[in-house]
């Protein structure tokens, strides 16, 4: 009897296991899905100090634009030695705005880059 009702719980935890994991893929899928959504209107450029890589420091400053939302597209275009480098980001107009966008760049890594300088925004139809 103790047999069957150890195999029973066992059984139980091995198919709500499972069933927490689809769930997390199914999430992550519309995750996924309404990133891909944002369409572009607008870009921009930043002229950011305080990097010190492409890689790592333009990989942060991509991630932190991306996952906060509204971002379709960020260049990154370091020049070696540089004191400013220029991130170039691609974005829909109706779902966040520039000082927004300044102040995700200045908060990614512990605020270690600053914002020095912008370009006109330009819009497509």
């Amino acid at each position: 009897m103790k047999v069957k009702i150890i195999l029973v719980s066992l059984v139980t935890i091995i198919l709500s296991a499972c069933n927490q994991t689809n769930s997390s893929t199914q999430v992550l899928a519309v995750k996924q899905e309404q990133k891909s959504v944002v369409k572009s209107n607008a870009k921009i450029t930043f002229n950011v100090e305080g990097m010190v890589c492409k890689m790592g420091c333009g990989g942060a400053i991509r991630k932190t634009l991306l996952q906060a939302g509204g971002v379709e597209r960020v260049e990154v275009d370091f020049v070696e030695e540089a004191k400013s480098q220029g991130i170039t980001v691609h974005y829909d107009s109706s779902l966040t705005n520039i000082p927004q966008l300044k102040k995700r760049i200045e908060q990614a890594n512990d605020g270690q880059f600053t914002v020095i300088s912008e370009t006109e925004p330009t819009t497509s139809k």
